[in-house]
């Protein structure tokens, strides 16, 4: 054997390598290192291609892919953030109710600066706390009867929730200024009234049948509130019927003021409309439930 002979049997190394396969990276999350990288199988260059193979077909966006990473879905943050409207409503809202206020107590003083020394203070007080009071039930009543109504559906503002939140305001405001009522009353040494009139019925000396409804009023109306602000404790079929008395409370604050105020005659038409109103509210109410349940419960 030659030595041409031998190195033409040598291999050629100047020909070119087949590139040696390089493992596969996953990206797919929630996978170890060793689980992310596979090596692919070798498939000699002689061997036939499997005739019943299937061909592939596209893989889901959620389902990670031998042949590529994982589509990761898009987080799209708003860096934006809320308008230079929206950060000064709240703003310009407590300047208006400030505004407001400063106006009414700059008003309220100017007028009521010759009643700080009367002795009749205490009585003007009570008494005007007690029209606002009726005036705060009244409102109150007329939500919540107009939340339940059947006609309410037609109309789309204003809305269930902006209701619900302006009776339960009326209704702190409702118990805020009755305490205000009864204290300037109980206080006032010329009205016959006391605490003892405040809290016990026909205990007054000042027309005892008036300030004795207005008394039961009163216990009723706590009954009522104490067991609307328990509400998700103690069950709807415990509260809601103790609720529906706030019509029940609402009428005798009607007879009391009516009863009980020494200027019942110039406040009649407040009267006459706010009852209207509610016996209009009730009686409908009813009225279109009735109607809408069918002629059974009518002959019933």
């Amino acid at each position: 054997m030659t030595v041409e002979t031998t190195l033409a049997e040598a291999p050629d190394r100047s020909a070119p390598v087949a590139p040696r396969p390089v493992p596969e990276l996953d990206l797919a999350p929630g996978r170890g290192l060793a689980e992310r990288m596979r090596a692919p199988t070798a498939v000699p260059d002689s061997a036939p291609a499997p005739a019943s193979a299937p061909a592939p077909g596209p893989v889901p966006s959620a389902v990670a892919s031998d042949h590529g990473p994982r589509r990761m879905p898009l987080l799209v943050l708003d860096p934006s953030g809320p308008t230079l409207g929206e950060r000064a409503r709240p703003v310009l809202l407590l300047a208006l109710i400030l505004g407001v206020a400063l106006f009414l107590g700059h008003v309220a003083g100017t007028q009521g600066r010759a009643l700080v020394h009367d002795r009749m203070l205490p009585w003007i007080l009570g008494r005007s706390l007690g029209i606002a009071t009726y005036v705060s039930l009244a409102a109150m009543v007329f939500l919540g009867l107009w939340l339940r109504h059947p006609w309410r559906a037609r109309f789309r503002r204003p809305g269930p929730e902006s209701i619900l939140w302006a009776h339960v305001a009326l209704a702190a405001c409702t118990v805020a200024l009755l305490v205000g009522h009864l204290t300037s009353l109980a206080l006032d040494q010329y009205a016959g009234v006391g605490w003892t009139g405040v809290f016990v019925p026909w205990g007054a000396q000042f027309r005892p049948t008036g300030v004795a409804v207005g008394t039961l009023a009163f216990y009723l109306l706590l009954l009522v509130a104490g067991t609307a602000a328990l509400a998700g404790s103690i069950g709807r079929a415990v509260w809601f019927p103790i609720h529906t008395a706030s019509v029940v409370v609402f009428c005798m604050c009607l007879v009391h003021g009516v009863l009980a105020g020494s200027d019942s005659v110039t406040l009649r038409w407040l009267y006459v409309v706010s009852g209207f109103v509610t016996l209009l509210l009730q009686f409908t109410r009813w009225l279109a439930g009735t109607l809408k349940q069918g002629p059974a419960v009518v002959d019933a």
